[in-house]
């Protein structure tokens, strides 16, 4: 007999490609903007912020959430970021995610190309 699965969320898995606006994957500010707008629409709680400019180019920043966790690793000389969000709110479905990757293609003005995946996760 199987043991009953229970959530523990959705991990949203981003590769954005084909970046426009370049200028944003190096500025740390910016992208610090962004995931702070989005947190703030979202109304995710963020705990504590951290980032890491790379030389000569590209930058990580993560965002410790009372959810979980947001990131970003940019890597500005293939005009490319990864994305990542878990949390464990419970949402009827994933409109709240095609949300947040609609907003960041369009902010980067990225290719429609780019690659969404959301993860069902389980205890």
């Amino acid at each position: 007999m199987f043991a009953e699965r229970s959530s523990s969320g959705k991990h949203m898995v981003c590769d954005i490609k084909n970046i426009k606006n370049t200028n944003s994957l190096n500025d740390v500010n910016d992208l610090i903007s962004l995931l702070k707008n989005i947190c703030e629409k979202f109304k995710f709680d963020i705990l504590k912020e951290s980032y890491y400019e790379f030389e000569p180019m590209g930058c990580s920043i993560l965002f410790l959430l009372s959810e979980s966790h947001i990131s970003i690793h940019t890597f500005p000389e293939k005009n490319h970021m990864s994305f990542d969000l878990y949390t464990c709110r419970e949402y009827n479905d994933n409109e709240a995610y095609n949300k947040i990757y609609k907003y960041i293609i369009e902010y980067l003005n990225a290719s429609p190309e780019s690659n969404l995946q959301i993860i069902d996760r389980y205890f």
